[in-house]
């Protein structure tokens, strides 16, 4: 049970990180850019939370089931990661450089929230 709260709190530090990254670029170039960041961040976002929630459903498998569980829910995170960056980008014409901007921003949140040490990692598992 702790490793599913662990990813859900990984996947609610990258939404305060796209939040604040938004604000942040609102405060510093406007709306325009702001919807643009956020909109990137809000991509991780959704990828890692479809990503936990189908990694963590189902309690106790066999482990060649566990790992197929694994690769499938990776397969379908990117492609979701592609398809929602083409929504972005082709439909809602969001500006690429923020977008991209506020995806890594949450990027490197997930991989900072998992340095054995740190405010973060003490964060998760309290």
């Amino acid at each position: 049970m702790t490793r599913i709260i662990t990813a859900y709190k990984i996947v609610l530090a990258q939404l305060v990180l796209a939040l604040v990254a938004g604000i942040v670029a609102w405060g510093a170039k406007g709306s325009a850019m702001a919807v643009a960041v956020f909109a990137g961040g809000l991509i991780n976002v959704i990828a890692n939370l479809y990503f936990a929630l189908h990694v963590f459903r189902g309690g106790v498998r066999p482990a060649p089931s566990v790992l197929r569980g694994f690769y499938l829910a990776e397969v379908v995170k990117l492609l979701l990661t592609a398809a929602l960056f083409a929504l972005a980008l082709g439909v809602l014409k969001l500006a690429p450089l923020p977008l991209l901007l506020g995806f890594s921003v949450t990027l490197a949140g997930y991989w900072l929230a998992l340095l054995p040490a740190g405010p973060a990692q003490r964060w998760i598992k309290a």
